[in-house]
């Protein structure tokens, strides 16, 4: 029997339209339920109370999601067995519980589910180490993250379903033996138009830039490093634009200063970062002063104390399919030191910074550690002919710089710029090769990686 990939495959494109379409109004009925308005109004409320009731509110949910992990997951049954459950009624209390990781919970997947697959929407995790992860989310769950996400948007004027998107994502929407310069499909469920990330190059952005021109949509959103190759694209081009969105909602990629301005001066809009993951972990979300607050009402975040590591340990409550509790996710956060009054009104802990996974770095040739967003600094400063770079490191005291350039505009000493750069952050002891490619490849997962550490052991 021919697959329904297959027949997309070979479909005209309005029909893949029409598919997408389908695929869309199909997801709509797991995703916007009851449940999702009911949270909805839910969380409106939420956001008027006061710090202290909220953090009772959490407390409560806590207590109630660790007994129900106790009560319905054999994993945590055993986990637990020689714990009192019922004494730990405050989050320091919650420290008397076992750490777990990703894989624990993989090669223990089956006694840690608390539901049935048929029951499920099932998800899956990738990851820096290849691993995957499977995820058995209830639809309750399901349609209260939605609602969290179209609830943060709200916030600062952008209503999903109602206004237009432009989503840049991993979905494989354009057949590998397509010849049209056609890279994006409709969902007219979601008014969404979805753009490939696979074919974002320096001859494609151009139909790109013409499609949004065209759709102007009310807010872009999906991985970031595809939102920067087009606005840089923009820029370097000098194309004016005929919209300008309500906002940008950057998924998946840890933010760097450098792009978010990038963004911010090319489609003349804000940009708001938010954080979660695809195994349901808490969010952290940009007010409309853009400042990150703590969404007390889906989960608690503790440090994870290992060196001078920033990880953190992640409780949701929207993963009673799949528990996560005291989950070390592997990414880093830093806490802001000031209270938790913030301009915006909303009283919550605020977060100075997500810093993304921890290999999400390179090292000096002593072994220091110099995180992404300073890697992404490096290249700020270099003249408007750079399309990408991906820094690659086998071993300490050497670094590998592809760079994608615009060779009508780029100038051989512009590598010396870089050089320079790379000389004050990392010292005359690293070596650096710069190597010029004619395109740097994505991920399979259809994201762009600035920063791929390879060195052994890590």
């Amino acid at each position: 029997m021919i697959s329904l990939s297959k027949i997309y495959d070979l479909a005209p494109i309005w029909l893949q339209n029409v598919m997408v379409t389908a695929a869309g109004y199909r997801n709509n009925r797991t995703r916007y339920g009851l449940a999702y308005y009911e949270y909805k109004k839910f969380l409106k409320v939420f956001d008027t109370l006061p710090l202290s009731k909220k953090l009772e509110h959490q407390r409560l949910e806590l207590v109630r999601f660790i007994r129900h992990a106790r009560d319905n997951s054999e994993f945590y049954k055993k986990s637990y067995k020689d714990i009192d459950v019922n004494a730990i009624q405050s989050l320091e209390d919650i420290k008397r519980l076992p750490i777990v990781d990703k894989e624990m919970l993989r090669i223990n997947a089956n006694e840690v589910f608390t539901i049935t697959r048929e029951d499920a929407i099932e998800g899956h995790t990738g990851g820096t180490t290849g691993k995957s992860l499977v995820v058995l989310m209830t639809p309750d769950d399901m349609m209260k993250r939605m609602a969290m996400l179209d609830h943060f948007k709200e916030r600062v004027g952008f209503k999903h379903r109602s206004m237009r998107r432009a989503t840049f994502n991993g979905k494989h929407i354009v057949p590998p033996a397509q010849k049209k310069k056609v890279f994006w499909r409709y969902n007219h469920a979601c008014k969404q138009m979805i753009y490939s990330s696979f074919h974002i190059t320096e001859k494609n952005a151009g139909y790109y830039v013409k499609s949004l021109n065209s759709f102007k949509p009310h807010a872009l959103d999906g991985f970031f490093t595809c939102m920067i190759d087009i606005a840089n694209y923009i820029e370097r081009k000098n194309i004016k634009l005929d919209f300008r969105p309500v906002g940008i909602f950057p998924t998946s990629e840890t933010l760097t200063d450098s792009g978010r301005d990038l963004l911010e001066k090319v489609f003349n809009c804000k940009v708001y970062d938010q954080y979660a993951s695809s195994e349901g972990a808490p969010f952290v979300t940009e007010c409309k002063d853009q400042r990150l607050h703590i969404e007390l009402a889906s989960g608690f975040f503790e440090y994870f104390q290992e060196g001078s590591s920033n990880e953190i340990l992640v409780t949701s409550f929207t993963t009673h399919g799949t528990p996560l509790i005291r989950y070390r996710i592997g990414d880093s956060m830093v806490l802001s030191k000031e209270d938790n009054v913030c301009s915006c009104g909303m009283h919550t802990p605020l977060v100075e910074s997500i810093r993304g996974r921890e290999l999400d770095f390179l090292y000096t040739a002593e072994g220091a550690k110099v995180n992404a967003g300073n890697v992404a600094n490096l290249f700020k400063n270099m003249p408007n002919a750079l399309i990408r770079a991906q820094t690659r490191q086998e071993e300490l005291g050497q670094i590998l710089v592809l760079l994608e350039v615009d060779k009508e505009a780029y100038k051989q000493e512009y590598d010396d710029l870089l050089r320079d750069e790379f000389l004050h952050k990392f010292g005359s002891d690293t070596q650096v090769f710069i190597e010029h490619v004619d395109e740097i490849p994505r991920e399979r997962s259809g994201k762009f990686r600035m920063v791929k550490n390879l060195v052994p052991g890590e």
